[in-house]
């Protein structure tokens, strides 16, 4: 899994670089025909061919191109997406970073045999809104004497081990005697004396022992939250299980949370991939419900749209969140100060020789310069996107 460092260094290294990068997006999921046998590199090769710009020789008599495919041959991706970036360092050698994702990428033409390839400045669009838009979601799955805490982040799952590493054998006992003594007694016997049996058994315990020992798990769970950046909470087990706990949650904790799934079918025995698949149709929807509510402040009159108007709003300070299409690659016009517009008339109405441009390579610095964010829509969302309003919007901060 890709850690908080690893990205902060990448970020560090790659936009410090003073010379052309090779950026290379591609299709690797191993589960379609068309990448069997590791077919993917021979659609990199035929996209790079034409690249005159990498025929310069490197210090170990290899040209640029000529490395950066050998480079290829140590990658056997098991992911949906490789991302990787190349540029030649001081000592006139190969240098590059390579990532392998479990999930597609915006803002990325696959028309060419599936490959997306850029050389000069590094094309950072689709792996900045990896990094810095998907959320690291955590997991905690309550079974019995099992309490095991997950991240998930761009679709990889792992375990944190030590989040409740101090609790003892003995002290995971108690709590199994605890919760089987509320399941059995309390939520066994629905009645009115059986509530009276369970008070007058368990009070002193729940009072002392059980008050400290959740509050203490409490305080691990918020301190694994906070030292993995995570920034949504889902709860596996048995409802009144993740209700009784949930009560010893911090405010800040519980406004983490997006839902309570039910227990897996064998929750003694689980792989990474069983929990992904439980709790996928629950981000799926949290990501959707999203979408929509920013589409929805657009119809309620908070918004801007069309790309000359959002462009313009964009470059004044004034948009708080931009949405684009999933698939975005429009056009746009630049002029020698950096100003983009969205029209040629326009464009020469402020100067003489704009230049035609691929706006998803400037839209991140353009966002990033008035600490805007972009946001990304698929499906429906998109369609009506594009069919209603020209196919980008924002969210106006006045």
């Amino acid at each position: 899994m890709i850690t908080l460092e690893q990205i902060n260094a990448f970020k560090e290294r790659i936009e410090s670089l003073a010379v052309p990068v090779l950026s290379v997006y591609c299709d690797t999921d191993p589960s379609k025909e068309e990448n069997k046998n590791m077919a993917w590199i021979i659609r990199i090769k035929n996209a790079l061919k034409d690249f005159k710009s990498l025929d310069v020789k490197l210090n170990n008599g290899r040209t640029f191109l000529e490395d950066f495919l050998l480079s290829l041959q140590f990658v056997h991706p098991e992911t949906r997406t490789l991302a990787k970036f190349a540029w030649v360092n001081d000592k006139n050698e190969l240098e590059s970073e390579t990532f392998e994702l479990q999930i597609d990428l915006p803002a990325i033409d696959l028309t060419l045999g599936k490959i997306d390839v850029h050389y000069g400045k590094p094309y950072l669009l689709p792996i900045y809104y990896a990094f810095d838009e998907y959320d690291r979601t955590g997991i905690l799955h309550i079974y019995g004497t099992k309490w095991r805490f997950y991240q998930i982040f761009l679709n990889e799952v792992q375990e944190i081990t030590d989040t409740f590493a101090e609790i003892t054998s003995n002290e995971w006992k108690e709590i199994q005697d605890h919760l089987s003594a509320i399941d059995q007694t309390l939520y066994g016997e629905r009645h009115f004396y059986a509530r009276e049996k369970f008070k007058d058994k368990y009070k002193s315990k729940y009072q002392n022992w059980s008050h400290k020992l959740y509050k203490r798990l409490a305080d691990m769970l918020a301190k694994s939250i906070h030292q993995l950046n995570i920034s949504r909470l889902v709860l596996i087990g048995t409802d009144w299980q993740l209700s009784f706990f949930e009560n010893y949650l911090s405010h800040d904790v519980k406004k983490l949370i997006i839902g309570h799934v039910s227990n897996l079918t064998n929750p003694d025995n689980i792989s990474n991939k069983e929990i992904l698949e439980k709790i996928t149709p629950l981000l799926e929807k949290t990501e959707y419900d999203e979408e929509k509510y920013y589409f929805d402040l657009i119809y309620q009159g908070y918004g801007i749209i069309g790309l000359s108007d959002v462009l313009e709003a964009l470059q004044i300070g004034r948009l708080q969140i931009l949405l684009l299409p999933w698939d975005f690659d429009a056009k746009a016009y630049r002029c020698e100060d950096g100003l983009i517009f969205g029209l040629l008339d326009e464009a020469k109405k402020h100067c003489n020789n704009p230049a035609e441009i691929n706006l998803r390579e400037y839209i991140t610095d353009l966002a990033e310069e008035y600490s805007t964010k972009i946001e990304f829509v698929k499906a429906d969302i998109k369609d009506k996107l594009y069919n209603e309003f020209g196919g980008i919007a924002g969210i106006s901060r006045w």
